[in-house]
């Protein structure tokens, strides 16, 4: 066993780098493969390869199994591996000769996968034979090499561990069956990677990031690349605790549309007119659509000026009702050159604004209009003439986009 109970494995294809290998009527291709070497007329008939010594501590080592990483063979080649183990020395290795080669264990021809007959050693050796019939060659891209005996007999009771021989057996045995559902236990070893946005595999249909998108309600986007869709899918958790939110709206602008928005909202600007304090007419104070109380016989009841007020709401609603409710979705227009930016826009606003909300959706194009866009630090732009400034880049584009401005979008 291994000393301390250590246990592991370790590939001997480093960066497609086999070191400690010796290759005989074999190369290796630009793949990092071993095959056999190339011929005139195709391959060479009959090769071989022995890689080490291999060891992982100075204590006797306890070797338990290979599994070898291969193309499928093509007819009439084969491929036969054989293992060696001592504490020193160099075995002598000659399979394509008539000398023989003892104190090698062989392996049946044409496994990949297979338990180390020489446990004992702490140095490990690993031959291999290949054989074609000149117009192909086997591939062998990787070896996986485990050691320190991790086998289901952990899980019988401790009767079946007393005697040492009955459990070297059994524990052969019992990789027989560990080999078939190796990969049944990684899978479920591995299963929490599916629920990282970051882990969980891409490609595939169906496509495991694209299901864990789904179990999150998420909407993904095919313009998105794949490093973008897996940090939005990490973020939309948090994000959906903004949804409602000038924050939420904005970022979902920039997540599905790309552009970056300025949101206002007039109610948040708007206060009463108390002369001497807040008394500049168009800045911080404005006309009320209507009167406080409503309309009222004989006093503030004038045709089509005032209404009756609605009984549920608070009073002097009615001073705020052509902004409450309501805001504006500022985008520059030099954001727009995508096709289909400023649509993508607006259904994403529709989507993800309060239901009981209006909205205005104007593009901001370098210009100032006293009473319409001259906010300094958001919408007042200073620029040339128009064709100067947008150049070819924007064409035609700024008029409709002008229009669009003042429609309002009611839902």
């Amino acid at each position: 066993m291994i000393a301390n109970g250590q246990k592991g494995f370790f590939f001997l294809n480093d960066a497609n780098k086999w070191s400690t290998f010796f290759f005989s009527n074999a190369t290796v291709d630009s793949r990092g493969a071993i095959g056999l070497a190339k011929t005139a007329s195709g391959f060479e008939s009959a090769g071989a390869l022995m890689g080490g010594p291999f060891e992982v501590t100075p204590a006797i080592a306890s070797w338990f199994r290979f599994g070898a990483d291969a193309d499928p063979l093509p007819a009439a080649s084969h491929v036969q591996f054989f293992t060696f183990t001592a504490d020193a020395g160099v075995p002598a290795f000659a399979p394509l000769t008539d000398q023989p080669f003892p104190g090698w264990s062989p392996i049946p021809r044409d496994s990949f996968d297979a338990i180390i007959p020489d446990v004992s050693g702490r140095k490990l050796w690993i031959g291999a034979v290949l054989r074609g019939d000149g117009t192909a060659t086997p591939s062998i891209r990787q070896i996986r090499v485990e050691y320190g005996r991790d086998t289901y007999l952990k899980y019988l009771p401790a009767i079946y561990r007393r005697d040492a021989s009955s459990r070297d057996l059994l524990e052969r045995f019992l990789s027989l069956a560990q080999t078939g559902l190796g990969g049944v236990h990684r899978e479920i070893a591995d299963l929490p990677l599916l629920f990282d946005p970051y882990a969980t595999p891409a490609g595939g249909y169906p496509s495991w990031l694209a299901w864990l998108s789904g179990w999150l309600a998420w909407q993904m986007n095919q313009a998105w690349t794949e490093p973008q869709a897996r940090k939005y899918i990490a973020g939309a958790y948090a994000l959906y605790g903004k949804r409602g939110t000038v924050q939420g709206l904005k970022r979902y602008l920039k997540i599905y549309a790309g552009v970056h928005a300025h949101i206002l909202e007039p109610a948040r600007m708007a206060t009463l007119w108390s002369l001497g304090q807040n008394s500049t007419l168009g800045f911080s104070t404005m006309l009320a659509p209507g009167e406080a109380q409503g309309a009222v016989l004989g006093s503030t009841a004038v045709l089509d000026r005032t209404s009756l007020p609605d009984p549920n709401a608070g009073f002097g609603s009615v001073l705020f009702s052509d902004i409450a409710h309501r805001f504006c979705v500022l985008i520059y227009c030099g954001e727009l050159t995508r096709p289909g930016a400023l649509k993508d826009a607006r259904a994403v606003i529709d989507r993800e604004k309060p239901a009981h909300t209006v909205y205005d959706l104007c593009v901001i194009g370098p210009e100032m209009r006293v009473g319409s866009q001259c906010t300094v630090g958001v919408d007042a732009i200073v620029g040339g003439a128009r064709e100067q400034h947008l150049g070819k880049r924007l064409g035609g584009v700024l008029a409709a986009k002008d229009r669009e401005c003042s429609e309002e979008e009611v839902v």
